[in-house]
C-alpha cells in the first residue's frame, strides 16, 4: 500500500497519514513543523501532498525540506499554493491577501497569511532540493463564483493563464 502523507490537512481527507497544527478530527497528527520536524523517519513516504499550507507559513523552505526528508527516493511531492498573480487576489475586497482573513478563518486570529508565491518561486524551492519537477498547472478553488470563473476563462483563453486562476499546483520527484 502508497504510504502519502498530507500536511497541514486541515478537513481534507486525502492520503493515508495526516498532520496539522490544528487538528479537527482523530487520526490527524498536532505538528507545529515550523518549529521542529515532521514526527516521521527519513525516506519513509511514497508520497507528500500539501493544499494551501505554504500561503501559512513563516519559514516554507524548512517545511519543503522536512516534506524532502521523509519522502522515499523516487517519492513524489505535490504542493498547491496561492497563486500571487491571481487578479482576484488584488482586489480592494479580497479578504485574504489584504487583511481581513484571520477575522473569518476557521482556525482564528493565530492563522495568518504571510507570503504568496508565482510558479518562479515553487520552481526555485524545487530546484534547490533538486527535486525534478514533472509538472506545474494553474487551477481554480473548490467553489468558484461564476463571475470568477467567467473572468478567469476569459483571461486563460486569451493567454493569461498565470493571472486567471487562484492556485498553483507544482509536482516533483525525489
Amino acid at each position: 500500500m502508497r504510504k502519502i502523507l498530507n500536511v497541514g490537512c486541515g478537513n481534507q481527507t486525502y492520503g493515508t497519514h495526516f498532520v496539522d497544527k490544528y487538528p479537527k478530527r482523530k487520526g490527524v497528527i498536532k505538528c507545529d513543523i515550523e518549529r521542529g520536524k515532521l514526527p516521521f523517519k527519513s525516506n519513509q513516504f511514497d508520497e507528500v501532498y500539501s493544499r494551501c499550507l505554504f500561503e501559512h507559513l513563516k519559514n516554507p523552505f524548512h517545511v519543503l525540506k522536512e516534506m524532502h526528508r521523509i519522502l522515499k527516493p523516487k517519492g513524489r511531492l505535490i504542493l498547491i499554493t496561492d497563486n500571487a498573480g491571481f487578479w482576484g487576489f488584488h482586489m480592494p475586497m479580497s479578504k485574504t491577501h489584504y487583511g481581513g482573513y484571520e477575522k473569518h478563518g476557521s482556525y482564528g486570529k493565530e492563522d495568518k497569511h504571510f507570503m504568496l508565491f508565482t510558479a518562479w518561486h515553487l520552481e526555485n524551492y524545487f530546484k534547490e532540493l533538486k527535486i525534478k519537477i514533472t509538472r506545474i498547472n494553474y487551477e481554480y478553488d473548490d467553489n468558484p463564483s461564476i463571475i470568477v470563473r467567467a473572468i478567469s476563462e476569459l483571461l486563460n483563453m486569451i493567454g493569461f493563464s498565470k493571472v486567471a486562476f487562484p492556485r498553483i499546483k507544482i509536482e516533483g520527484v525525489k
